[in-house]
C-alpha cells in the first residue's frame, strides 16, 4: 500500500514558500546566464559592429579534408569545397568518417567602429574555445595563435589536447573588414571534430573574466553536486532502510561527474582523452539506473517498469563502452551510435520522472508536487540542451542549472519528508511514552497481584500444583515439602504419576480424573494416596481443575489442589448404619468406595488399622472389578503388567460385551461391635482356596504388585470368607470381641 504524507495547514505554507525560492532561484539563473551578443548575417561569417563579447556558436564552414591553411585562407576552390557545420557539433554526428585532420573556417567582419575603438584601447582580442576533440590548431588571418595537443604534418593526431582554452589575438593581426577565424582539428580514431557550445570571441580582459567565471563556475557545480551526493550517501549509512538518499546520493554525485567531464575539469587534475570520456560515459548510463531506482524507493508505491530488464540492458552498454581502452574503434561507435541513444533515453526518463511524479501528486504525497517544479525545470533545460547537442535547436547551456535547481527541489523534498517523518516520530515517542507508563502501572499492578498470588498460594495449607494434559507437573508450591517430603524443585518436571502410593490402580485412577477433567472441562474432586518420602501412603482430598491456554483449543493447563483428608464432623455420633451399592467397573470407583465405606470408623479404630482396612477393601472390590465382572486372568494380569499394558487392557475390558454391563454389589453394615462388607461380582468365580495357597508366593517370587489382594485382606480383617462359587467374599473386622461371639455376628447380621 502507498504511504500517504499529509501536512497540516503550517506545512502547506511551508511548501508555498518552497515554490517562492524556486522561483526566485529559477529567475536568479536566467538573470545570471547572461546574454552575449551573436552577429552573424550570414552563414559562415561573424559582424562585429562595437567591442563586445560574440558568441560564435553557429553556422561554420567545414573542410573535410586536411587542406594546407593558405589554401583554406586565400583559396577560391577549396572555399567551393567547404561544407557548412554547425556548432556545437561534430564532424562523426553529422555522418562524416574523418580519420586525421579537418577545418573549420569563420568569416569575421570587424566593421570600423570596432576596429578603432580596439585600437585606441590597444587592446588585444581573444578567442575562448571550449572542449574539443581531440586537439586543435588556431589560426587568425594565417597567424597561428594557439593549439592544444600536437597534430602531425600529415594531420595525424600525435597528442590529444581538449581542455577548454583562451588563445589571444594580438590587435596587429586583427585587418579592417574582413577576419578569417581558421580551426585546425584532428580526430582519436575517426571521433573528433567536437567544438562544444561557448566559443566566444571579444576584448581579452572580457574573454578572460568570462573564462574565469565559467571555470569557477562549472567547478563549484560539479562539486556541490559530488559533495551533496556524499552527503546523502553518509545519510544512508546513518539511516541503512533509507535506500531513496543512496540513490539520490549516486544520482547527484554521478551528474557532478558530467559537469567535470563535460567542461574539460576533470583534465585540469589529469589530462587523459579516453580517462575523460570513460566518466562521461558511465555516469550517462547509471545515472538512468540511479534515477529510475530513486523514485521507486522514495514514493513507496509500485511502479510497473522491468527494472532488471533495463539494469542489465544498461549494465551491458556500459561494457562495451569499456572496450575503448583497448579497442581504437570502440569509441567511435560509443560517441556515433550509444551516446546519442542514452541522450535520448534521458529525455525518455525525465519525462518518465515527471509522470511519476503527478502520479505520486494525485496520490497525495506533498514533496511530489516540489520534485514535479524540479522535474519542468530541469527537464526543459537539458531538453533544449540535448536538443542544441543533436543540431536540432539552438544551444541554451543551461543543463547545469536546471539540474542545481532540480537538487534544490529534490533538497527541499527529502527535508519535507524528513520533517514530516519527525513530527510523526515525535506523536510516536509521546504516544509510547504514554503507554511506556500506563504499562509500568499495569506492570506495578500485576507485580501486586503476583505477590498476592505467590503469598495466597506459598503459604497456603494445601498443597498446589499444575499438569501439563498428560500429568507433567510444572508448577508445585512449598508444601509439597510439608505433605510428602518432597522439594517443590525436585518434583517439577516429573510426572504426577510417580507419586501415586499405590501402582498400577493409582496410576489409573490419576489417568482417568485427568481424562474426565479436560473432556468435561469441569472440576473434579477425589481421594488420593499419594507417596511421601519414605514410600508411605499419605491420603488425601484432590480438587483438578481445568484451565484452556486460548479459547476452543484443547492444550491448557490443570490446575490442581490437595489437601489433608478431613473426617465426616458427624461421624463421630454414628454408631450404626447399612447400605447397599451395585459399583459399574470403574477403578477409581474402587478407590472412593474404600474411602466412603470407612469414613465413620475414626471413634472405632484407631488412623492406622482404618488405612490398613481401607487397603484391604479397596483391594477385593477392584479384584470383583478386574478378575470377576472384566474377567482378567491372573496370567492376563501378570503378562501385561510386565508389557506396560494393563491399562489399555482395562479399559479394553470396560468396553467389551458382556463385561460392560456387570455390577460390583457391595453390602456394608456398621455395628458398635463390628464392620462387615460382602462384595458379590457376576462373574464366573474362582478357587480361592488355591489362589490363597498360591498367589502370594507366586506374586513374590515374580515380583508383580498384584496378587496379594487376599492376603492383605486375611490381615486386617478378622474374618475372610468366599461363597462355593467364589464370586463373592465377606469381610468383618470386630470391634469388642467380649461383648458378642463371631458366630452370632456372622449368623444373623449380614
Amino acid at each position: 500500500m502507498a504511504r500517504i504524507r499529509k501536512y497540516r495547514a503550517t506545512d502547506n505554507q511551508y511548501v508555498r514558500r518552497c515554490y517562492g525560492l524556486i522561483l526566485i532561484l529559477v529567475l536568479g539563473l536566467i538573470a545570471g546566464c547572461g546574454f552575449t551578443s551573436n552577429g552573424y548575417s550570414e552563414k559562415g561569417t561573424v559582424s562585429i559592429p562595437k567591442l563586445e563579447v560574440y558568441d560564435l556558436s553557429g553556422d561554420w564552414l567545414f573542410f573535410p579534408e586536411d587542406l594546407p591553411a593558405e589554401s583554406v585562407l586565400h583559396s577560391g576552390p577549396a572555399i567551393r569545397k567547404a561544407l557548412t557545420m554547425r556548432i556545437p557539433l561534430s564532424w562523426h554526428q553529422a555522418g562524416l568518417e574523418i580519420q586525421g585532420s579537418a577545418w573549420y573556417r569563420l568569416n569575421i567582419d570587424i566593421l570600423n567602429a570596432a576596429l578603432l575603438e580596439l585600437r585606441d584601447n590597444n587592446k588585444d582580442l581573444a578567442l575562448l574555445l571550449p572542449h574539443t576533440d581531440a586537439a586543435v590548431e588556431v589560426y587568425w588571418n594565417g597567424h597561428l595563435i594557439g593549439k592544444n595537443g600536437r597534430i602531425g604534418a600529415d594531420g595525424k593526431l600525435l597528442e590529444s589536447g581538449h581542455r577548454t582554452s583562451v588563445y589571444q589575438i594580438p590587435v596587429e593581426f586583427v585587418e579592417p573588414g574582413r577576419n578569417v577565424l581558421m580551426i585546425r582539428n584532428a580526430s582519436y580514431f575517426g571521433v573528433g571534430g567536437f567544438l562544444t557550445s561557448g566559443v566566444y570571441l571579444g576584448p581579452e580582459s572580457e574573454v578572460l573574466s568570462l573564462y574565469q567565471r565559467k571555470i569557477i563556475w562549472n567547478s563549484l557545480l560539479g562539486l556541490i553536486f559530488i559533495v551533496v551526493g556524499i552527503q546523502h550517501i553518509g545519510l544512508f549509512l546513518l539511516y541503512r532502510r533509507a535506500l531513496s538518499y543512496l540513490y539520490f546520493g549516486l544520482f547527484a554525485a554521478s551528474f557532478g561527474l558530467i559537469v567535470l567531464s563535460l567542461h574539460t575539469l576533470i583534465s585540469f587534475w589529469y589530462e587523459s582523452y579516453l580517462l575523460e570520456h570513460q566518466i562521461l560515459f558511465q555516469s550517462l548510463i547509471w545515472i538512468a539506473i540511479f534515477h529510475l531506482q530513486y523514485l521507486k524507493k522514495f514514493y513507496r508505491f509500485r511502479i510497473k517498469i522491468p527494472t532488471g530488464l533495463f539494469i542489465a540492458l544498461c549494465s551491458a552498454i556500459s561494457l562495451f563502452g569499456l572496450t575503448s581502452l583497448f579497442w581504437d574503434s570502440g569509441l567511435y561507435y560509443t560517441e556515433k551510435y550509444i551516446i546519442p541513444a542514452m541522450l535520448v533515453s534521458h529525455i525518455l526518463g525525465i519525462f518518465w520522472g515527471a509522470t511519476v511524479s503527478f502520479r505520486a501528486v494525485r496520490k497525495g504525497i506533498q514533496e511530489a508536487k516540489i520534485i514535479v517544479i524540479g522535474y519542468i525545470i530541469f527537464g526543459l533545460t537539458t531538453l533544449l540542451d540535448i536538443l542544441g547537442y543533436l543540431n536540432l535547436f539552438s544551444m541554451v547551456g543551461l543543463t547545469e542549472e536546471g539540474f542545481m535547481a532540480f537538487v534544490f527541489c529534490m533538497g527541499i523534498a527529502l527535508s519535507s519528508a524528513f520533517s514530516t517523518a519527525h513530527l510523526q516520530k515525535e506523536k510516536l515517542v509521546g504516544r509510547l511514552r504514554a503507554n511506556i507508563s500506563k504499562l509500568m502501572q499495569t506492570q506495578q499492578g500485576l507485580e501486586f497481584s503476583e505477590e498476592k498470588y505467590r503469598q495466597l498460594v506459598e503459604n497456603s495449607a494445601e498443597m498446589i500444583f499444575t499438569l501439563s494434559p498428560v500429568g507433567e507437573i510444572l508448577t508445585m508450591n512449598r508444601q509439597s515439602q510439608t505433605h510428602l517430603g518432597r522439594s517443590a524443585r525436585k518434583l517439577v518436571g516429573k510426572n504426577i504419576s510417580e507419586l501415586a502410593a499405590h501402582e498400577p490402580i493409582g496410576i489409573l485412577l490419576l489417568r482417568d480424573k485427568i481424562d474426565e477433567v479436560i473432556r468435561n472441562r469441569s472440576i473434579v474432586a477425589f481421594s488420593f494416596d499419594f507417596k511421601n518420602i519414605l514410600g508411605e501412603p499419605r491420603q488425601m482430598n484432590v480438587v483438578l481443575q481445568f484451565i484452556p491456554e486460548t479459547r476452543g483449543n484443547s492444550d491448557g493447563t490443570i490446575y490442581g489442589r490437595a489437601s489433608s483428608y478431613v473426617e465426616d464432623s458427624l461421624g463421630q455420633y454414628l454408631f450404626s448404619e447399612k447400605q447397599t451399592y451395585f459399583l459399574a467397573n470403574y477403578i477409581t470407583l474402587g478407590d472412593q468406595m474404600s474411602l466412603r465405606l470407612t469414613q465413620h470408623l475414626h471413634h472405632f479404630l484407631t488412623s492406622e488399622q482404618i488405612s490398613s482396612m481401607q487397603l484391604g477393601l479397596r483391594e477385593m472390590i477392584i479384584n470383583a472389578m478386574e478378575h470377576g465382572n472384566l474377567n482378567i486372568t491372573y496370567e492376563e494380569k501378570s503378562q501385561a503388567t510386565r508389557e506396560g499394558s494393563y491399562i489399555d487392557l482395562f479399559r479394553k475390558r470396560q468396553t467389551e460385551a458382556p463385561y460392560r454391563e456387570r455390577k460390583v454389589k457391595v453390602d456394608y453394615i456398621l455395628t458398635p461391635s463390628f464392620v462387615g462388607f460382602r462384595i458379590t461380582d457376576q462373574g464366573n468365580g474362582f478357587d480361592h482356596k488355591e489362589m490363597l495357597q498360591k498367589g502370594a508366593s507366586r506374586a513374590n517370587e515374580e515380583r508383580l504388585g498384584h496378587g496379594r489382594g487376599i492376603q492383605i485382606a486375611k490381615s486386617e480383617f478378622d474374618s475372610v470368607r468366599y461363597n462355593k462359587k467364589g464370586n463373592q467374599v465377606t469381610l468383618i473386622k470386630k470391634f469388642d470381641l467380649m461383648r458378642e461371639s463371631s458366630d452370632d455376628i456372622e449368623r444373623g447380621k449380614l
